[in-house]
C-alpha cells in the first residue's frame, strides 16, 4: 500500500507541474489578448464616446464592438507576423513560435464576438451609409459580404489548428489550410476598406484628428500582407504555415 501511494504522489506532482507549465506558457497570449483589447476600447472610448461625442448609453455595444473588431485584427495580425519576428530575431521570438496558433485562436474568438454584435447593431439608425432608402446600399453589401467570407475563411482555419483535427490531417494539406489565413486577411481588408474609405478621404472630419478604426485595421493588415510578401520574395524558401 505504501508503495502504491509513494508511486501515486510523483505522478499526481507531476501533473500539477505539467498544468502549471501549461498555464505559464498561455500566460503571455492573456496578457496580449487583454492589452490589445485594453488599448482598442481606450482608443474607440476616446475617438467616439469624447470626441464625437457618442452617448455612454452606446458604449457596450457601439463602441466596444469597433474596440473588439480592431483587437481582432491586432491578435491575427500578430499570428502571422510571429513567423517573420521569429526569423528576424530567433533568439528572442523562436521559442516563442507557438504562440500564434492562440493569437490567431483568440483573435478568432474576437472576430466571433465582433460578428455577433455587429448582427445586433446592423440598421440604419446605426449605419446610415450602408442603407439607401430602408435598402442595403452597394457599399453596405459589398462590406458584408467580404465580412462574411472572411469569416468563413477563418472559421475553417481555426477549426484545422485544434489538436484532434490537426493530427488526422496531412502536414502539406494542414500548412495549406492555415495559409488561407492570408485570403481572409485580404477579404477583412476588402471589408474594411469599403466600409470606411469615404471617411478616410475627410481628415478634417476626423473626431479630435484620430485615425478612423477601419483606417487602422487597414494600415495593420497590408503591413502584415507586405511582410507575407517579403518573405516569399526574398527568403531562401517559401515561410511555413501563417
Amino acid at each position: 500500500m505504501k508503495a502504491k501511494k509513494a508511486t501515486a504522489e510523483p505522478k499526481s506532482k507531476l501533473k500539477q507541474e505539467s498544468k502549471s507549465a501549461s498555464e505559464s506558457k498561455m500566460k503571455p497570449t492573456y496578457l496580449t489578448a487583454l492589452l490589445m483589447l485594453g488599448v482598442s476600447v481606450l482608443y474607440a472610448f476616446v475617438r467616439y464616446n469624447i470626441f464625437k461625442g457618442v452617448p455612454l448609453a452606446n458604449f457596450p455595444l457601439y463602441v466596444m464592438n469597433k474596440s473588439v473588431a480592431l483587437a481582432a485584427v491586432g491578435l491575427i495580425a500578430l499570428s502571422f507576423l510571429m513567423r517573420a519576428m521569429s526569423l528576424a530575431w530567433p533568439k528572442v521570438f523562436g521559442p516563442k513560435l507557438y504562440l500564434r496558433k492562440w493569437f490567431g485562436l483568440f483573435g478568432f474568438g474576437f472576430a466571433a464576438i465582433h460578428a455577433m454584435m455587429s448582427l445586433l447593431l446592423f440598421n440604419a439608425s446605426n449605419y446610415p451609409k450602408f442603407f439607401v432608402n430602408g435598402q442595403l446600399s452597394l457599399v453596405g453589401e459589398l462590406s458584408m459580404l467580404f465580412g462574411i467570407l472572411a469569416f468563413f475563411v477563418f472559421s475553417i482555419v481555426a477549426l484545422t489548428s485544434l489538436p484532434a483535427i490537426a493530427k488526422a490531417m496531412k502536414p502539406q494539406d494542414w500548412q495549406n489550410v492555415q495559409r488561407t489565413g492570408y485570403i481572409a486577411f485580404f477579404l477583412v481588408l476588402l471589408h474594411v476598406f469599403v466600409m470606411g474609405f469615404e471617411g478616410w478621404l475627410t481628415p478634417d472630419k476626423w473626431p479630435g484628428g484620430l485615425l478612423p478604426i477601419s483606417l487602422i485595421a487597414f494600415i495593420i493588415i497590408v503591413f502584415v500582407l507586405l511582410v507575407r510578401l517579403g518573405l516569399m520574395l526574398f527568403a531562401g524558401k517559401k515561410p511555413g504555415a501563417n
